[in-house]
């Protein structure tokens, strides 16, 4: 069959299309765009179809409705190349402006086909998958052959499934077979199995469509990622680690088994609700539980959008409001680059002047209110010592007196009495017995007295508080100097602006490079020495395609020896020399984009610190200001209570 531009093709129901230009061409066929139509496109199969695939081809046109439409490519209706002719293409929605899921989870591609996207986006769009699931579950279907390359993902977060020719189809008693699926995306129960001969349900679909959500939520990480064997030193590939039910983030993460990189989430890092659906689809509950259905997924994953909070460090983080410290922050920390992009609100200055606010900053000065310290001379004269005190007195007077006659009579009887020794042993006892009855008559006294010292150190302490608290609060200081650097920040930006832009115009060829070879993903090359197990050990370590290919990075991973660091470096150097500089080309386009959004963001940040400077400033005068206040009354308060011990101290001096 022979087809072109301005062809016709004819439905099974005897509607005429015409062909306008190949949009899209594969292993298994060609995708053509239609002149009048362009929600619709036809797909047309280099070798035709076998009866079977006229059988269930025809059972999804009859299934079809407006829900299954909305989510995916789903068949409308066969298509054949002439009127007689047996079908041999489809006829289907156009999917256009989207992109595969890997290219927004994996983090570089994130950057080139998705720049503004935030964590928001990537749960929005998981929201949306799962919904695209729950929607081909409800309609008696099975996708079947999850996979990262048959989800498409819009600029707006809608999902789109392709390839729907290949889904598991039940028509009455009929089902018609899914015969092919990706070993990542296979739950633990079909690994390795005769996709064929194996009838799949919804909960094998759950377990792709879990994988999804946890390459979404992680940032392209595997859920099974992860897995080490001390035995043989060596990552346990994920085809392995799937079939025993060995997912990593709910072991324990010191274990020597356990190998997960500090740049990637934590299970920790979410609501109950989202990570025991994780549990539950790859540990071994799903046995006995099941694994978590589509609409589960949209629960969970609905209920943590609305808990998500904003970090006040970086605007462009998002994250589970239920955490006290950002995680991305933690992250960006051990990679040291950003991890998601810069998404630019569209502001208006609303009339901002430097001069005129800095204006008002400088006017703000820390001036310290006079504050009245106590006359406790004052307050002692008009005192009286506590009611108490002359019984406590009048005993402390028969004690010391009883204590002093003891001490005296046996003394003097002793000397005149005894001999030497007996009389200076006597003289002892009567100390001891004079000792004890002076302590007892004292005791009653002992707490004025210790009240006198405790409030006279007490009041000497706040007199010292407010006396300091007079200098200029080290809290105005730092706000100061907080709208000091913001300020010579802003007056900076056009400058830096302009040497980036420099900077970018200089390095054309390096970023040219740089995108040519991130075009090369290592997953889909073959590699001499470089085996599934050493991909994933690759991927662990952030080394996705050729850019990321240097002696330094490789050589640091274990297990990569020179065989194979030569084996990487040569497959690099096998795509670069294919890599030719254009002089004539400007700078790329997403790098000026890049640059634009940042520092769009970065006026917004700058002018939103410095309008609210004036007011924090005010702030920390009249926090200040109340604590100064506060000290005085504690003064007062301490000088009352330092009076009333000084009055009662001096009447216990009398004997």
């Amino acid at each position: 069959m022979s087809l072109g531009t301005g062809s016709s093709v004819y439905g099974v129901d005897g509607s005429t299309y015409r062909l306008a230009r190949e949009i899209g061409k594969g292993g298994q066929g060609a995708v053509w765009s239609l002149d009048g139509n362009a929600n619709l496109v036809a797909k047309f199969y280099h070798k035709g179809f076998t009866d079977e695939d006229v059988a269930k081809l025809s059972a999804m046109c009859r299934l079809k409705n407006d829900a299954l439409t909305s989510v995916s490519a789903w068949p409308i209706a066969l298509l054949k190349g002439a009127r007689s002719g047996k079908p041999q293409g489809l006829l289907m929605r156009k999917i256009s402006g989207y992109q595969a899921v890997h290219q927004l989870y994996g983090m570089k591609s994130r950057f080139r086909t998705f720049p503004e996207a935030q964590f928001p986006f990537l749960l929005h769009s998981a929201v949306n998958t799962a919904r695209a699931f729950a929607t081909i579950h409800s309609a008696g279907q099975v996708i079947g052959d999850v996979n990262h390359s048959n989800l498409m993902i819009s600029q707006t977060a809608t999902a789109a499934l392709i390839d729907c020719d290949s889904f598991q189809i039940t028509d009455g008693g009929n089902v018609f077979r899914c015969p092919v699926g990706v070993p990542e995306f296979t739950p633990p129960e079909l690994q390795g199995s005769n996709f064929l001969a194996q009838a799949r349900t919804a909960q094998h679909d759950a377990f792709g469509l879990s994988v999804l959500i946890f390459y979404l939520l992680f940032l392209g990480r595997h859920p099974f990622m992860g897995m080490y064997d001390p035995k043989r030193d060596e990552m346990v590939s994920l085809d392995q680690a799937i079939g025993q039910y060995a997912f990593p983030y709910a072991r324990d993460l010191h274990s020597q088994e356990v190998k997960l990189p500090l740049f990637v989430p934590r299970l920790a890092d979410y609501p109950s609700s989202v990570t025991d659906l994780f549990k539950q689809a790859f540990t071994r509950d799903a046995i006995t539980r099941g694994r978590p259905s589509a609409t589960q997924w949209v629960g969970a994953l609905t209920s943590l959008s609305g808990a998500l909070r904003q970090c006040q460090g970086n605007p462009n983080h998002h994250f589970y409001n239920g955490l006290k410290e950002c995680p991305w922050c933690r992250m960006e920390g051990v990679l040291g680059t950003p991890i998601f992009g810069i998404k630019v609100t569209v502001f208006h200055d609303q009339g901002f002047s430097l001069v005129t606010i800095w204006a008002e900053v400088e006017s703000i000065r820390p001036v310290p209110e006079v504050l009245a310290k106590p006359d406790t001379d004052l307050l002692t004269s008009k005192l009286i010592p506590d009611p108490g005190l002359p019984e406590i007195i009048r005993k402390r007077r028969k004690y010391r007196l009883g204590s002093l006659g003891i001490v005296i009579a046996i003394s003097v009887w002793s000397v005149a009495v005894l001999a030497p020794l007996a009389a200076v042993i006597a003289i002892v006892i009567s100390l001891v017995i004079g000792h004890k009855l002076w302590t007892k008559g004292a005791a009653p006294a002992k707490p004025f007295l210790d009240a006198y010292q405790n409030a006279s150190s007490s009041y000497k302490e706040a007199e010292t508080t407010l006396d300091r608290s007079a200098e200029t609060p080290g809290t105005f200081l730092a706000e100061k100097k907080r709208l000091e650097t913001a300020k010579a920040e802003f007056q900076d930006l056009g400058p830096q602006k302009a040497k980036r832009l420099a900077a970018l115009q200089a390095g054309r060829e390096r970023k040219q490079r740089q995108h040519f070879l991130e075009r090369f993903r290592i997953e889909d090359a073959t590699i001499s020495g470089i085996g599934p197990k050493n991909k994933l050990i690759l991927r662990t370590w952030g080394v996705e395609d050729a850019w990321d290919i240097e002696i330094g990075k490789i050589s640091s991973i274990k297990g990569f020896g020179p065989v194979k660091l030569q084996a990487l470096l040569s497959w690099r150097q096998s795509k670069e020399s294919q890599f030719r500089f254009d002089p004539s080309q400007p700078v790329d386009p997403r790098d000026i984009h890049a640059l634009e959004q940042e520092f769009t963001q970065r006026t917004q940040m700058l002018q939103n610190t410095l309008r609210s400077g004036p007011q924090a400033l005010k702030q920390t005068l009249g926090v200040w200001q109340a604590q100064r206040r506060q000290g005085a009354a504690r003064l007062h308060s301490l000088a009352s209570e330092l009076a009333q011990a000084t009055v009662n101290r001096k009447a216990l001096r009398t004997l």
